[in-house]
Order: structure tokens, then C-alpha cells, then sequence
């Protein structure tokens, strides 16, 4: 399982060590000097949303953590210096924000960046700027520190305290890493949590085999044969310059426009019983979609129609869309990379962009095709895909009014596909036990993960405790997988008559849907596993076309 929940997470007991910068370094970082590279835009709004639920008193877990065991017990000396030289690797950890107001008087702030404020929606125009800070590489010296031998008990209440107070955009280091060794010596468990304004699901995965490379290193003397990388501060200079060439009039922004104005703003289909503006405790669920045989009988079936694995499960979302809420078009949002150039391959930073996919799936209450509707999809997805570069933060400002966010909190819906069994790594997965976590929150949609590994596909996803939404979750997420599963079986997919939604959810014998903790990630939009997403199509990327 490569999304959990931490507070279902279950620790080993063993000896909890942490890798930690040096007071003295901290200190120094606090007057770190301004640097000309402004936020991404997706940097930005993160940081704006994690503003505002701070403002307001929101529980949030604005961070992307990772797990994993290495045989043995680790020398911590060694791990202690292979953390140091992975922070090194990847610029963006050696920065921290300030709102510009608060630089000291007489230092220049760069001229660059949208404002915030933490009550506005993006793009507003309204409040004060972010500026980044850059931290002098002499300063990155990681220690290991022992606490002593700790229960399970104690170790989780250790992670969840030093991955909310620890990983703070606004404070260098925005990271926290530390490990657990084992009385028995037969394995280390290693952690690490970074905000997710330096990270996306597929940078956190790579945390793994990298760390792995370079303790190994420490170890052997061998230097670590890891691929070079570029620095995500220099991505959000890229990502700034490339947005200062749309204006509204640029045919991208027409494109976002003919979305807005098409319909309705995206969002679950079925009654989820919340209130406009109203967040709720969430429900985090898991559901194993296919396995490896029907993940590439599906896979075929896609490419011999001329589509991909992102545009069928599109499909098949408006399918379920269609039979069970009675929609004839399927309008979402779906996660695209942007990691366009080879030096961003395995830089970490958030290298994702949501995009607007719409398509019919019937035609006055009657499906369409199988094949015909899959056609649509593929024909919208690679439309959508040439938005990758311009963020919808950007068309905000240009067009007032046109945002996806009602307010700075708000957490969009969304699907994101990743197929991750070429990801540097990923065959020793299972048996190092490696997971990403994610925290506690809340939430008034459902935005979902759809993941590919070796051994299965599946879904993750949290939903707003509401009794609506307990009903019509489960069983929207149980048709979609027999959706996906007939496809797989048969080849195509015989529209049924609608299924009205009854309070019952229309389960014989309830719901299959695994209920794993009433907590969410809370985050905007990625989680482990959705930072690559939709990797059929575009550069190519360590990942499979699927």
C-alpha cells in the first residue's frame, strides 16, 4: 500500500533516532537573504491555502511523508550523511518564504510573484507577496540525535508532532527525516516529511531509491551512480516567465473559458449532502480497482481503440457519472505533469498542473458507444494536455472571476492517474515496506488517486464524513470498479439503464470499499502517487505509458 493514512499507520518499537539541522544552522538560515526566483504558482497557492486554515483554526497536513525499511541496523553516521548530500542534490529544499512586508528594511525584494492575501482567492490582486529566501549550502550539516527506545505508541505520537511542526514552508528546514532501529537488528525503518511546496506524489516516491543510492555510498565509498538533476527553483522561474507571456486574449485562456462556460463547476456526481463553504471530517478509503492481468487487458483494449489508460478511466468515470447521477457529459479535472525537460526527471519539487477534460457519454439519456465515448475522452485529454504549462491561477488573474477556488481553503476535485512500476525503485516496494503517508484533515469533495503498480491497480481517495456522502461514495466507487472490470473482461462496456442512487447506496451485502481512517490529506491537489499523473502522454518520464 503506497497511500496511507498516518494515523493508521503502526510503527515498529525500536530506538528513534532523527537527522536534524543544528541549532546554530537553523539560526543562521532565519537571516537567510531574499532571492530573486519567485514562488510557482502552485507554490504559492499551497502556501496561501496553508495561510488560511491557519487563520481560521483548520486542521490541515499541508506535508508528503514517505516510510521505508533497510536491512538491518543502519549506521545513523552514514544515513546522517547520505540525508545531508540528498538535500544538497535538490535546491529547492535550501529555501524558505517570507511575506515581502516582512523584509528587513533596506533589502531588495524581487519585483515578481502574485500577490496573497490570506483571505483572497488567487489572483485577486489583493494583499502582500511571498518572496523566497536562499539558504548557503555551508549551512547544510545533518546530526543524528537518539531518543532512546520508544513503543509504537510513542513513535507515531513522534511523527505526527514533528511532521505538522517541522515541515513549515514559512521556516528553514521545511523537512523532517529520522529513522527507527530494531531490537533485533533485522531491519531500520527510515522516515522523512517535506511540504508539499517542495514536493509532488512522484518526488516524494523518489526519496526511496535515491536515500537508498546514497546511504550505500556512505557505506562503500562507491560514489552514488544517480542520475543528475536540475533545481526546482529554477522551474519556478521557468513557470513565472512562462506565464507572463499568456494574456487574455491567448488562445489557452480562450480554452479555460469555453470549459467555464460550458457547464457547471466540477465536481462529484452524486449527492455528497455538504453545505457551499462548509468543510467536513473526511473519510479515507481504499479500493483495489484491477489486477495486474485486468490492468493490461484494459491497457490493450485502450491502446487498440487509439487511447490510453488515463483516457479509459476517464471514460469510464463518466460512465458511472452517467448511470448513476444521470449525466450525459463528463466534466473534470484531471492532473497533468509538467516536467517537460530532462533536467526535471527526478528533481524534486511539485511538477503538476490540473487541466479540464469534458466529453459526451450519452446523448438525450441514451450511452453512447464504448468506443465512441473513449474517442471523445482521448480527443479532450490531448487537448487538455497542451494546457500543462498554464496554470489556471494565471487565467484567474487575467479573467476576474474566472477561478476554480471559491476561497483560499478550498481543495479542488480532481482524478489523477499514475502509473508507477517504472519508477526508479518501485519492484522493492513491497518488501521494504515502503509507504507514503499522509495526514489528518478535512474535506467537501472527492478528488481521486488512481494508482499502477506491479501487483494492482487501485484507488485512494477521502470524502466528507456526511451520511449522503457514506452512502453514494462506496457505491459510486464500487461501479466503477465493475465498470473497469467489464471492460477489461470484454472488451467494451454495454450501457445499463440508469441506476438511480437509493438511500441504501444499491449494495447487495454492502459496501466492498475499504474504510481506512476518518482523516485526509487536506492538501492541494496532489497526494503521494498523483504528482505524475496521466503519464501516457507528453515527455516522457520514469514512469510507463501504461
Amino acid at each position: 500500500m503506497l497511500m496511507t493514512p498516518l494515523l493508521d499507520y503502526v510503527p515498529d518499537p525500536g530506538e528513534l533516532i532523527e537527522f536534524r539541522i543544528p541549532d546554530a544552522a537553523v539560526e543562521r538560515a532565519t537571516h537567510a537573504p531574499v532571492h530573486p526566483a519567485p514562488p510557482s504558482y502552485v507554490q504559492e497557492n499551497h502556501i496561501l491555502r496553508r495561510l488560511a486554515n491557519e487563520a481560521a483554526g483548520r486542521e490541515q497536513s499541508p506535508w508528503l511523508g514517505i516510510v521505508f525499511d533497510l536491512p538491518g541496523r543502519i549506521d545513523t553516521t552514514a544515513m546522517a550523511g547520505a540525508v545531508e548530500k540528498w538535500v544538497l542534490r535538490h535546491g529547492t529544499l535550501l529555501t524558505w518564504f517570507s511575506r515581502a512586508d516582512s523584509v528587513p528594511h533596506g533589502e531588495p525584494v524581487p519585483d515578481s510573484g502574485a500577490p496573497l492575501d490570506s483571505g483572497s482567492v488567487p489572483g485577486s490582486g489583493n494583499g502582500t507577496r511571498l518572496v523566497r529566501h536562499a539558504v548557503p549550502a555551508e549551512l547544510v550539516s545533518i546530526e543524528s540525535v537518539r531518543h532512546g527506545v520508544r513503543d509504537s505508541a510513542q513513535i507515531l505520537a513522534h511523527l505526527t508532532e514533528r511532521f505538522a511542526a517541522d515541515t513549515d514552508p514559512m521556516r528553514w528546514p521545511p523537512f523532517t527525516a529520522g529513522a527507527v532501529l530494531r531490537a533485533d537488528g533485522a531491519a531500520s525503518t527510515v522516515y522523512f516529511a517535506v511540504d508539499h511546496a517542495h514536493s509532488d506524489g512522484f518526488s516524494v516516491l523518489l526519496v526511496f531509491s535515491e536515500l537508498r543510492a546514497l546511504y550505500e555510498a556512505e557505506i562503500t565509498g562507491v560514489p552514488a551512480a544517480l542520475p543528475e538533476t536540475g533545481s526546482y527553483v529554477d522551474a519556478c522561474t521557468l513557470d513565472r516567465e512562462r506565464a507572463a507571456r499568456i494574456e487574455a486574449s491567448s488562445p489557452q485562456v480562450r480554452q479555460w473559458l469555453d470549459f467555464f462556460l460550458a457547464g457547471p463547476p466540477p465536481g462529484f456526481p452524486l449527492d455528497l449532502g455538504t453545505q457551499p463553504g462548509q468543510s467536513y471530517p473526511s473519510v479515507s478509503v481504499e479500493l483495489d480497482l484491477l489486477d495486474t492481468a485486468q490492468a493490461h487487458a484494459f491497457a490493450q483494449v485502450c491502446k487498440a481503440l487509439g487511447s490510453g489508460f488515463s483516457a479509459g478511466l476517464l471514460t469510464a468515470l463518466g460512465i458511472v457519472g452517467h448511470e448513476l447521477g444521470g449525466h450525459d457529459t463528463y466534466r473534470g479535472l484531471t492532473v497533468v505533469h509538467t516536467r517537460d525537460e530532462r533536467r526535471w526527471q527526478f528533481t524534486q519539487g511539485w511538477f503538476i498542473n490540473l487541466v479540464p477534460v469534458q466529453f459526451p457519454v450519452a446523448a438525450d439519456g441514451r450511452g453512447l458507444g464504448f468506443a465512441e465515448a473513449l474517442a471523445g475522452a482521448q480527443r479532450s485529454f490531448d487537448a487538455a494536455r497542451t494546457l500543462a504549462t498554464v496554470s489556471p491561477l494565471r487565467v484567474a488573474e487575467l479573467i476576474p472571476g474566472a477561478s476554480l477556488q471559491s476561497d483560499a481553503a478550498t481543495v479542488l476535485p480532481m482524478t489523477s492517474y499514475l502509473d508507477l512500476r517504472h519508477a526508479p525503485g518501485s519492484r522493492d516496494w513491497v518488501e521494504a515496506n515502503c509507504n507514503a503517508l499522509v495526514g489528518p484533515g478535512r474535506s467537501s469533495e472527492v478528488p481521486m488517486w488512481v494508482n499502477r503498480l506491479w501487483d494492482r491497480t487501485y484507488l485512494k481517495t477521502r470524502y466528507p464524513d456526511t451520511p449522503a456522502a457514506r452512502t453514494h461514495v462506496p457505491q459510486f466507487l464500487e461501479h466503477l470498479r465493475e465498470v473497469l472490470r467489464e471492460i477489461a473482461r470484454t472488451g467494451t462496456y454495454a450501457y445499463g439503464a440508469r441506476r438511480d442512487v437509493g438511500q441504501d447506496g444499491g449494495h447487495d451485502g454492502g459496501p466492498a470499499v475499504r474504510e481506512t481512517h476518518p482523516v485526509a490529506q487536506g492538501v492541494y491537489p496532489v497526494a503521494p502517487g498523483g504528482g505524475v499523473a496521466s503519464s501516457d502522454g507528453g515527455v516522457r518520464l520514469p514512469v510507463g505509458r501504461g
